[in-house]
């Protein structure tokens, strides 16, 4: 997901054919259009007659109701479809870009802010929308203008043949009003989008400001960044200021031309009232037909830049869930590392580890801040692949197991617990791909320690947690998601400071479920409380992306100093914490 380049129009065409667009709902519209535009291209003929005085006429005014009828109900029919079809289209191509940014592997997102991914599924395909319906209304729009001619043509030549030369002044105002309009448009949506990001990252950290009494500065902020946007409005605004008197400018040289150049040919007696009035109704289809070629050219330059961006997201390799081999009892297997280096981008992060997760036990990972420890749990749950080197399951390079059935079978408890928008069971069953009875969840909120604080809201588990759990509090969304790993019951286990934001008496209760849960379990931890990890099977210590020792509590406090160290502050805090 790059930043999009110059693909040219394949990448627009390839986005139409991969989203699979309602093609016999826009034929259909198309037919009910085409239909329509003949009937109104046949009315103006028998509306100048009734202005010509044939209102008497009952062949005329027959024909004229019977047509005028036909045409409104095709005119509601292609309404209709017009309206429908657009808003399947969307859909299509908004799903088409979802499934992919979802499928995108982890690195991938490292590449584009998470503000311009919802741009990419919100913003960009309403483009693509656009010109696919513009592209129907210009070819419409040519039947229109085409058929106006050969009529007008039919009743008077030379009258015809005057308003040709202005078909190239309409396009030339057309194109410059145009060009400038985009122009001007993109900076407006530019700057929108920054205007967008700005309170996106602001009111969810409103606690943040309002702890720093910086309430002001966000709000001069803020005034500047609306400014900006007011400016670039007002830049627009004098676009449409100049361009508007020249589009009317065009209607205007046509109905001055019908009107003098018709009233002379009337003088002359080569022209009836009748006609003059036909002309004139049908100059306006002209008018209208022509500046829709702008409108189209405009929207195609959208829809072609919004397209590039997608197809920079399309083009990238989704992650291959389904690999050579199924998991099944695999996991009864040792993980091994073996000379495993990793670097984001190009910061190198991992260097040459050697390490073994034996099955069944108890792994506690230790080390200071920024020495690779998390990063170790995105290799085990396979978000990366490593740079060099490669990560067994007994015998087996874990990338050839299917990787939906790897997630599927760790389940993962971090320090910053996220929940996402919907109810406390919703969470608690996420990395489910079944139905949990209440019962079962209910038990896993009681081991988490959750059932008490869940009991008390009035919805109980039925309670929204809010946008990214803001209704409850740091340790109630933890508990949260310590019920989830206890639900989830899968063989492998990954706790990244898992009981880090509750309190002394909940953590009590919790690590005495976890002992329960981590029974028979491949478990990998990291943690700075030594009462968690003294009673690990292995503890790996971390130090600058390597292997800085690998033992028990009582081997490495003898050998590693590193370790020692650790020991040694954690014990001075909690004697510090027993004097006070």
């Amino acid at each position: 997901m790059e930043e999009a380049k110059k693909h040219g129009w394949k990448d627009f065409f390839g986005i139409i054919f991969k989203s699979k667009l309602p093609w016999k709902l826009y034929i259909i519209g198309i037919i009910m259009l085409f239909l329509s535009t003949t009937l109104g291209l046949i009315l103006p003929k028998y509306t100048a007659g009734i202005y010509a005085g044939e209102i008497f006429d009952k062949e005329t005014i027959r024909n004229y109701i019977v047509l005028m009828s036909l045409s409104t109900l095709l005119i509601a029919l292609s309404a209709l479809f017009s309206s429908l079809t657009p808003a399947v289209t969307l859909r299509n191509i908004q799903q088409t870009v979802w499934s992919k940014i979802i499928r995108a592997p982890m690195k991938d997102y490292n590449k584009q802010p998470s503000q311009q991914l919802i741009s990419r599924v919100t913003v960009d395909p309403i483009f693509i929308d656009s010109a696919i319906t513009e592209f129907s209304t210009v070819i419409i729009a040519t039947y229109s203008l085409v058929g106006s001619y050969v009529i007008m043509y039919n009743m008077n030549p030379k009258l015809t043949f005057a308003l040709l030369p202005v078909i190239p002044y309409i396009l030339i105002v057309s194109a410059i009003v145009g060009h400038f309009t985009q122009k001007r448009q993109l900076a407006v949506q530019a700057q929108f989008s920054g205007i967008t990001a700005f309170f996106a990252e602001r009111l969810p950290r409103i606690r943040l400001i309002k702890s720093f009494n910086k309430e002001q500065e966000e709000i001069d902020k803020g005034k500047e960044i609306l400014l900006k946007q007011y400016q670039v409005e007002k830049r627009r605004a004098i676009v449409d200021l100049y361009g508007e008197p020249l589009l009317k400018s065009v209607r205007a040289i046509i109905v001055g031309t019908v009107l003098i150049y018709g009233s002379y040919l009337m003088s002359k007696g080569e022209m009836r009232v009748s006609q003059v009035l036909s002309f004139y109704l049908y100059v306006q289809f002209i008018h209208m037909n022509v500046l829709k070629y702008g409108i189209f050219w405009t929207t195609i330059k959208n829809a072609k830049g919004a397209s590039e961006k997608i197809a920079d997201i399309l083009k990238n390799d989704s992650e291959q869930l389904h690999r050579e081999l199924p998991l099944n009892d695999s996991f009864a297997n040792d993980i091994t590392l073996e000379n495993v280096s990793f670097s984001y981008d190009e910061k190198p992060v991992l260097s040459n580890v050697n390490l073994t997760i034996p099955a069944g036990k108890i792994t506690a990972i230790v080390g200071p801040s920024g020495c690779g420890k998390s990063t170790l749990f995105k290799l085990l749950e396979r978000f990366y692949e490593p740079n060099v080197g490669k990560m067994m399951l007994g015998d087996t390079p874990v990338d050839r197991y299917h990787l939906d059935e790897w997630r599927r079978s760790i389940a993962n408890v971090a320090q910053a617990s996220p929940l996402l928008s919907g109810t406390i069971r919703d969470n608690i069953t996420y990395g489910l791909d079944r139905e949990a009875s209440m019962e079962e969840v209910r038990e896993a909120a009681i081991m988490a320690d959750a059932v008490g604080f869940i009991e008390e809201f009035p919805e109980g588990f039925e309670t929204e947690v809010g946008e990214f759990g803001s209704k409850l509090s740091g340790g109630q969304r933890q508990r949260v998601a310590i019920a989830r790993s206890f639900i989830m019951n899968a063989p492998i286990l990954l706790f990244d400071e898992a009981t880090s934001s509750l309190d002394a008496r909940s953590e009590n209760h919790i690590e005495e479920s976890l002992e329960m849960l981590m029974k028979s379990r491949t478990t990998v931890m990291i943690a700075h409380d030594m009462s968690l990890i003294r009673n690990a099977d292995q503890i790996i210590v971390m130090d600058n992306g390597q292997v800085s020792g690998t033992g028990t509590h009582d081997e490495l406090f003898r050998t590693n100093k590193l370790y020692r160290q650790l020991v040694e502050i954690q014990m001075e805090k909690h004697e510090g914490l027993s004097t006070e």
